[in-house]
Formats: C-alpha cells, structure tokens, sequence
C-alpha cells in the first residue's frame, strides 16, 4: 500500500489548532518562540513585490491574441464588473453588519496613513516620481500602477523585441512561485503554529468567539454575490437562466470544491461548459485560461471582508480613504492571486502592509483561509463559468 503523506494544507491547519492549545496553556514559550514566525513572515515579505509585479505583467502582456479584440474588451469588462461587484458586496456586509470589538496588544496600533480624504491627494499617491524610492518602501500601489504602464507599453513593441521581457517575466514569477511552494510545505506549518500561538498568547481568548458573526458576514456576503450579482448579469446580460446554469456546471463547481484549486479544475470547467452549457470552444479556451489567474470573484470577496475584520482586531479604523484603497487593492491583488491553494497569502500580505495591519495576523488568515478557500475558489471557477457563458452570447461564429 502507498504511502501518503500528509497534505501541507491540512498539517497547517492542524498545526494552527495545536497553536492555539499550546499560545494558551504555555503563553510564556509561545513568546519565546514567535520568532519562528517573524522568519515566515519576513520570507513572505520579501516575495510581495517580485510576485504581483511578475503576475500582473504576463497576465497583461499574455492577453494579446488574433482574438483580443473580438474577445478582450467584452471580456475584461466582465471581469471588472464581477470583481468589483464581489469586493464592494464583502465591504458592504462587513460594515452593515460590524464585528465585535476586541482587546490584543495590537488594540492601540498606530496607523500612518490614517489622514483627511483629499481627492487629489488620493490619486496622486497612485503614481511614483522614483520607482526605486517606491521598492525601498514597499509601495505596492505606485508599483502596481507602474506595472500597467509597462505592460502595455511592452505590447507596443515588435513581436521580437517583446518576447524576452515576457520570458524574463516568467522566469521571475516561476522562481517566486517555487520559493513560494518551499515556504507553504516546509516552513508555513510551524510558522503558522508560531503566530498562531504568539497571537492567542498577546490576545483576549474571546476573539476566536468573534468567528461567528465573521463567518456569517463571509456566508451572507457569498450567497448575495452567487444569487444576485452574478445571476444578475447572467440574466440580463447574458440572456440565460443562471440557476439552471449551475446545475449544468455543477461538476466543475464540485472539483473546485473539493480541490480549492481553480487551476486543477481548469480542464474540468472547459469540458462541461462546452459539452453541457454550449459555449463556443474559442470563447471558452480563450475566457477560462485568464479567468483561472485574472477572475478572482470569491478572493475579491472574502479577502475585503477578512481585511476589515483584522484591522478591527488591530484597532485600525479604516476611513472612507482607506476602504477605497481597500476596494481598488483587493480587485487588482485578487487577479494577481494564483489558481492554487494558498494563493492568496503573499497579496494579502502586501494589502495588511499597505493598511499598518500587523502582518503578526497572518498566522490568524491562514487559519481562517483554512476553512473559507474552498468555497471561495467555488466562487471563483463560477464567475469564469458564468463569465464564459455571457461573453459567447456576443460572440459570432466563423
């Protein structure tokens, strides 16, 4: 009989757990050993910017084809939509709804960029005069606006001039992305146990009783987008019945369930929507390759819900100015967010640090992330489903 071993998802997440019995009953050897986790962290840290700069340039300069222009616009507007839509539902729950006030050692944090809301203060933040300047420090925003401008200012240039910037790119984000797959099996599982028992060691046990009315804020705000956003556009743009439609896909739906893997059920999702929802195959081999890296409708949504709550942990109250940063951040981080488990932590690492948030609660993310990944990617193969599916109505046979 084959030897299985076990799967570095589920030892993190078993080891989350043993974090918390051990922050609890042995909090003075939890401190002591937090540096632990300081080094997961810094490890992370330091792929933030190589990572979403690599994934956003290829994700750009991989979108040309014979068939953008039928396909691109129509395409990236979905997209855009849905992911917008997802990010503005989880900040719309959260702040309807609220969290419970707790007590750790981060309640008095200090957060800089808490200020007055000037518009042209605002965007002008986006843009960097020293890029240089902007990797010393971290700025994710500048660099991310940055990225777009070199990314279609590459598309300008002739097709051989163009494709070793692309290579060079895609040997950047393989690097990244193995390192990444090092840390998540090797180092992430004590990591994770450290932070999680440092932080219940520094905080109110009550916190992990706030679970619930976070869960319910994810659950409400999940069902809200499958029910009616999407099946919104669904219907009404895309002309077809959006419950039935589910039915049709339901086997991609249960894979990604299953695997909480959008890229492992890529193939899945372009057999049944072909076979049994009748979308063209060019305009399924062409929307659901990018949606599986580009559409993040769940990641959107969950990661706007979660970043509100951990700055409430921390004590952050996040003004009009920074929940609008949350909402461009998240839609642009969520496309940059790998099709795999675990995509999600390096670009919810960067928005923590962009925020002040304490990246000591990633450790409480993963914990959390644990639970909601499946049915978050779930969310996220449906809109490149659904997606699909409206985008074909408009798309005309050879």
């Amino acid at each position: 009989m084959a030897n299985k071993r076990i799967s570095p998802e589920l030892l993190t997440f078993s080891l989350a757990l043993v974090g918390i019995a051990f922050g609890y009953l042995f909090a003075d050897a939890a401190l002591n050993l937090a540096f632990i986790g300081k080094i997961f962290i810094l490890l992370l840290k330091v792929l933030i910017v190589p990572l979403v700069m690599s994934s956003l340039f290829l994700a750009i300069t991989n979108l040309e084809s014979k068939e953008l222009k039928q396909l691109g616009s129509k395409t990236i507007l979905y997209y855009l939509t849905t992911s917008g839509l997802a990010c503005l539902v989880g900040l719309f729950f959260a702040n309807t709804i609220g969290f419970d006030t707790f007590v750790s050692e981060y309640s008095n944090y200090q957060n800089s960029t808490t200020q007055e809301f000037s518009l042209n203060t605002f965007i002008l933040s986006f843009f960097s005069g020293n890029i240089f300047q902007s990797l010393n420090e971290g700025n994710i925003v500048q660099l991310i606006v940055f990225t777009f401008i070199l990314s279609f200012g590459t598309l300008g240039l002739s097709p051989e001039k163009r494709k070793p910037v692309v290579q060079l790119a895609d040997s950047v984000q393989e690097i990244v992305m193995l390192i990444i797959q090092w840390i998540i099996r090797y180092i992430a599982p004590v990591g994770v146990c450290s932070l999680v028992a440092a932080l219940v060691a520094k905080t109110d046990v009550q916190i992990f009783a706030g679970f619930g009315k976070l869960f319910l804020i994810i659950l409400c705000a999940c069902l809200t987008h499958i029910l009616v956003s999407l099946s919104l556009i669904g219907k009404l743009v895309g002309k077809f019945n959006p419950y039935r439609f589910i039915g049709q896909v339901r086997e991609a739906l249960i894979v990604a369930l299953t695997t909480a893997s959008s890229a492992a059920t890529l193939p899945v999702s372009m057999r049944v929507i072909r076979e049994k929802a009748q979308v063209k195959q060019k305009t399924s081999d062409f929307i659901l390759p990018i949606g599986a890296t580009l559409n993040m409708d769940g990641s959107a949504l969950y990661q706007s819900v979660v970043i509100l709550f951990m700055a409430n942990m921390a004590g952050i109250e996040l003004v009009l100015t920074q929940q609008i940063l949350v909402f461009f951040f998240v839609m642009v981080s969520s496309a940059g967010t790998a099709g795999v488990p675990n995509g999600g932590i390096i670009m919810m690492g960067a928005v923590m640090e962009m925020l002040g948030i304490p990246l000591e609660y990633l450790g409480l993310y993963l914990l959390i992330d644990r639970i909601w990944d499946y049915p978050v990617t779930m969310i996220n193969v449906l809109g490149d489903l659904m997606g699909a599916k409206t985008v074909d109505r408009f798309i005309k046979d050879e």
